[in-house]
Formats: structure tokens, sequence, C-alpha cells
């Protein structure tokens, strides 16, 4: 039940984030993503919010950092969390619901199942008309 509370936490907390930079950085299409690029996006995001360095993202450290992120993000409008759009926010929460616990395998399997349903002619190479195509 507590790892269920941190899921949550962290979800807020990234979608806090995401949405804001989303806003803010779609008038600049992203470069074409591998998915080897995506896998290590998602690593260094999960290592980003693992504060402690458990492997497990606690609701604090979710607070934290998404808090942060945000700050930043409004000071700058720099995206210092690249890759964490509303719509992968909206896949990971529900990849998420009711699980006790976010690791980092789950979280890089979650990431990569959303990439392979955007990826739509399976290549590999997510390109931005395809990251477009999946936000309609």
């Amino acid at each position: 039940m507590k790892s269920k509370l941190h899921v949550a936490a962290l979800a807020v907390a990234l979608s806090a984030c995401g949405a804001r930079a989303q806003s803010l950085s779609s008038s600049s299409p992203e470069p074409e993503l591998t998915r080897q690029e995506a896998l290590a996006r998602a690593d260094q995001l999960f290592t980003r919010f693992d504060l402690n360095d458990d492997g497990v993202v606690t609701r604090d450290e979710a607070q934290q950092v998404g808090s942060r992120l945000m700050l930043i993000r409004a000071k700058t409008g720099v995206d210092s969390a690249h890759g964490l759009g509303g719509h992968t926010l909206r896949f990971l929460r529900a990849q998420f619901a009711g699980m006790d616990a976010v690791n980092k395998q789950q979280f890089e399997q979650a990431f990569l199942r959303h990439f392979d349903q955007m990826d739509t002619n399976h290549d590999g190479i997510l390109t931005a008309a395809e990251r477009q195509a999946s936000q309609q």
C-alpha cells in the first residue's frame, strides 16, 4: 500500500512537470529517437528521481524533484527532464496504476512499451511525425 502512494506521487510530480514542459516546448520538434536512446532516457529520468539510490522512487523524492524541475522550467524555459511530455506521462500513469512500487526495471519496461506503441513502423526509430501522430 505504501508503494502505491509512491507511484501516485511520482505520477503527480511528473505530470506537473510534463504539462508545463509540453506547453513550452511544443514549438520545436524533437529529433529522432532510437529505442536504445529511449532506454537511456528512461534510466536517466529514474535515476534523477531516485534521490537515495535505493531503487524505488518515494513520494518525497518525486515531490522534491518534480517541484525543482517545474521551477527550473518556469525560470529558464529549458526542459531539464527531457522526454516527459504530457503524452508520455499519461501512458506511465496508466501503466503504474494500482502497482505497489516502481523500480528501475518496471520504469524502463513501461517507457519502452510507450516507445514501441509510438514507433508505428517498428523500425526502432521514433520520428517527429510518429510522435505527432501518437498525440492525436
